[in-house]
């Protein structure tokens, strides 16, 4: 089973009463930012094994700047036919941490606007609620994403 089949799975879990049609890994914005710095400070800081240290350096910043900002270090995208939910994760990668997904909020598709642009080597992805005005904005590197590019051909961007 391939990690878009398992995060449908973990998805549809959270949301048994509305059919997953596709969903994307993304990252809090600012999350590449702090995950660089952090990663840079681990290499500076390291012993004999730099690229392991710069890894962790990298995965705690993420963590940080997340809980400083009250968010998941990790966030799901799923699309029903309906809504566009976002679920919480507390895993920053890939793999694995699709079992402990939390619902944070939804849009209604027929409410939602979608801005794509670029930051750097990060794609931002804005998700605004039309009726209330409230946006989300969420970042993915540009190789990667899990599944992004479908999404967001799903929501028709």
């Amino acid at each position: 089973m391939s990690r878009e089949e398992h995060a449908r799975e973990g998805a549809q879990a959270v949301i048994p009463d509305d059919e997953i049609l596709d969903v994307a890994v993304v990252m809090p914005r600012g999350s590449t930012l702090s995950g660089v710095l952090g990663a840079a400070a681990g290499v500076g800081l390291s012993g004999s094994n730099q690229t392991a240290w710069g890894v962790a350096g990298g995965m705690i910043a993420q963590r940080a700047n997340s809980a400083s900002h009250g968010s998941y270090p990790s966030i799901v995208l799923a699309v029903s036919a309906t809504k566009v939910y976002v679920l919480g994760r507390t895993s920053t990668g890939l793999v694995g941490g699709w079992k402990h997904l939390h619902p944070v909020a939804h849009i209604e598709r027929s409410d939602l606007k979608v801005t794509r642009r670029h930051h750097g080597t990060v794609r931002i992805i804005e998700l605004q609620d039309t009726t209330s005005g409230s946006s989300l904005e969420f970042e993915a590197l540009n190789i990667g994403g899990l599944g992004l590019n479908d999404l967001l051909k799903e929501l028709g961007d």
